[in-house]
């Protein structure tokens, strides 16, 4: 009698005690750093975590635990939302896209648009066709290395390559002194301040204009930041020499109006020229560059 008593005590302290145990599990996984976005976690008792960023340079760390029923979507689901206005994009990009990702610790639909288009800046000064303005090496051609344009799971990892004459426009939002994906270049792989990515080069670039006059420069807070990443030996890896101030070329304000004309090449890359801008040496074009995946 007394053994099945104490069997019984236990069994209720041990049923008293899990509650507890499970809301520690909790307190300890919730805002503890992560390595992979969009890794879950269980939190106990059928809900979980996700590791995710919470603002738009932030480290990777595991948000709130979800029940079953406040999950929106599953993380890597797509769906078509339809064309797009413009004709240009329409044929280059195709149908606007939502993808389901994980932000702020919960997953939620995000427009995705499959286009990886980073800014890129030509500095020459010469009269030239819209098509002459970029020049690219073949994917084949470059360092077996890839980068992540995209900036998401799922996203092109192998693209065409611009030369060193052509500048890629980018920030080191983790001031760790490297360039590691496309979520620290102007284009689509833009995580703006709400969350959103941004749909083009052009939109990304304008994240920076602080007093909305039209121009990025020293008016603007974030205008120091504004790095050139000169890839010369095209491996995909910013190395130490290749990245300098925007300002050490004598550039002092980007125009972050849209295209105005716009040209492809045979291997299905195109480009949205955009605005003129000063430097050191003359007059130069801001450009959005929309990548074929190779």
């Amino acid at each position: 009698m007394k053994t099945h008593a104490s069997s019984l005590l236990a069994a209720a302290l041990l049923s008293s005690l899990a509650p507890l145990a499970c809301d520690k599990s909790e307190a300890e996984l919730v805002g503890r750093s992560c390595e992979i976005a969009g890794e879950v976690a269980e939190c106990g008792g059928g809900s979980v975590a996700y590791c995710s960023s919470f603002e738009a340079s932030s480290d990777l760390e595991y948000g709130p635990c979800l029940e079953p029923e406040e999950i929106e979507c599953e993380p890597g689901e797509v769906h078509s939302l339809g064309p797009r206005a413009d004709e240009f994009e329409q044929a280059v990009c195709g149908d606007y896209t939502e993808r389901c990702e994980v932000w702020g610790g919960e997953p939620t639909w995000r427009s995705d648009d499959d286009c990886e288009t980073p800014l890129v800046l030509n500095f020459s000064d010469a009269a030239m066709s819209a098509a002459s303005r970029f020049e690219l090496i073949p994917a084949e051609q470059t360092p077996a290395a890839t980068f992540d344009i995209s900036a998401h799971e799922g996203g092109c990892v192998s693209t065409d390559w611009p030369t060193a004459a052509t500048p890629w426009l980018a920030v080191d939002l983790d001031q760790n002194g490297f360039i590691d994906a496309g979520h620290e270049l102007f284009g689509s792989g833009t995580r703006l301040a709400d969350g959103r990515r941004a749909s083009d080069g052009f939109v990304a670039l304008a994240s920076f204009d602080a007093n909305g006059d039209g121009l990025v420069d020293a008016l603007d807070p974030r205008f120091g930041e504004l790095l050139l990443w000169r890839d010369h030996d095209a491996d995909r890896r910013s190395q130490l020499g290749e990245l300098e101030p925007l300002s050490a070329a004598g550039v002092e304000a980007l125009p972050v109006a849209g295209a105005e004309e716009a040209a492809c090449d045979e291997r299905g890359n195109c480009a949205a020229i955009g605005g003129r801008f000063e430097h050191a040496g003359g007059r130069g074009t801001l450009i959005d560059l929309f990548l074929s995946c190779h």
